[in-house]
């Protein structure tokens, strides 16, 4: 029982920070400026979009937990996320513009995204978001998968180093356009590239440590898991808030493209809200509605998050950009919502019926 609860506070987590998704990416597209700033979903929205790097964390707890990975089962899994990654740029931005008649004026002004613009589009398609960071992330960890499960503070070594080296090699490249593009995703400072590596890979990092610290001692995960976060998260935070006073520009600046003393400063935030999250957790009643919501997501974190996306931008093509008001929102939230939950159901009922063919062929022959 102790096994299971420890397990079910990290897919808490994880769960959580998937529902969040669909708030925080449909107020970047739909909302107006009045509505990001002067309302209360607006103030709501702006603390989750600071909090979606959790999942970061909880994807590096979770490889560790991982009692089959291999260095070879890694690397598939690494470069089928990274497919997924260029599938997913694909439907969302180009699909609209090939089958959907394209996106608002408004939106194309923004982004350039246009079927005249063949540079631009190809632009988007290459365009480095999350499935990029975490596929290249598990990629490299691959590499050196054995040395990193013999040695946990190499892990904690290699997540300071990215963070502290995060703005002295942000936006370096070659001038050879395949290279660059590479170093783009590794480190780019501008937004081609959402989530680089340098230094959203230190979160993946942080969290591996984490789950190796608790792979060490089973039995008790608040010892091994949940009282460590908290105490690296309340230094963390101490740290990267002082950074932040002394040069915000450098420490902080573009949310997207972070330096060490904002890394730090989010990471030690997330850390403590994590654990905060496994005590809620041992408080709610086993088999709840709201547990078993978030686990449910947890599971199906791949297609939701593919889901969401695509049922916005294509949303996108029908409606407006930046213009709507709180009421109009939150309708369109809802409306995502059902959707991806539908296609959650139709995607599994199909996968379902898929594996079973084989077993009622067998018994008929």
């Amino acid at each position: 029982m102790k096994s299971q609860n420890r397990i079910r506070a990290v897919d808490f987590v994880r769960g959580f920070s998937v529902l969040m998704m669909i708030p925080v990416h449909v107020m970047m597209l739909f909302a107006s400026a009045e509505t990001w700033e002067h309302t209360l979903t607006g103030k709501f929205v702006q603390l989750l979009e600071r909090g979606s790097p959790i999942f970061l964390i909880v994807m590096g707890i979770s490889f560790a937990f991982s009692r089959n990975a291999t260095k070879s089962g890694i690397l598939k899994k690494a470069l089928l996320i990274i497919g997924l990654g260029y599938v997913l740029n694909f439907l969302r931005f180009i699909a609209p513009l090939l089958f959907l008649g394209g996106f608002p004026e408004a939106f194309v002004e923004a982004s350039g995204l246009e079927l005249s613009n063949p540079s631009r589009m190809l632009n988007y398609f290459l365009k480095g978001d999350m499935f990029q960071l975490v596929g290249i992330s598990l990629l490299l960890v691959s590499l050196i998968f054995n040395f990193l499960k013999r040695n946990k503070y190499v892990v904690l070594l290699l997540s300071l180093i990215i963070m502290w080296l995060s703005k002295v090699v942000s936006g370096i490249q070659l001038g050879i356009p395949s290279v660059d593009y590479i170093l783009n995703l590794i480190w780019g400072n501008n937004f081609d590239v959402y989530f680089p590596l340098f230094p959203w890979m230190s979160f993946i990092l942080m969290g591996l440590f984490l789950g190796l610290s608790y792979l060490e001692n089973k039995e008790d995960a608040n010892k091994s898991l949940f009282m460590p976060m908290s105490y690296i998260g309340t230094v963390f935070l101490v740290i990267g808030k002082l950074l932040c006073n002394y040069n915000y520009e450098y420490h902080f600046g573009d949310y997207y493209h972070l330096g060490p003393g904002g890394t730090m400063g989010l990471m030690g935030v997330l850390l403590i809200i994590f654990w905060l999250y496994y005590h809620i957790e041992r408080l709610l009643p086993v088999n709840n509605y709201v547990s078993k919501l978030f686990f449910y997501c947890s599971k199906q974190v791949t297609p939701f998050y593919m889901f969401q996306w695509v049922l916005i931008y294509w949303l996108l093509a029908f409606t407006n950009f930046s213009v709507y008001n709180q009421p109009m929102v939150l309708t369109i939230m809802l409306a995502i919502n059902l959707g991806v939950f539908l296609l959650l159901y139709l995607f599994n009922k199909t996968n379902t019926l898929r594996k079973s063919k084989p077993k009622l062929i067998k018994q008929t022959v």
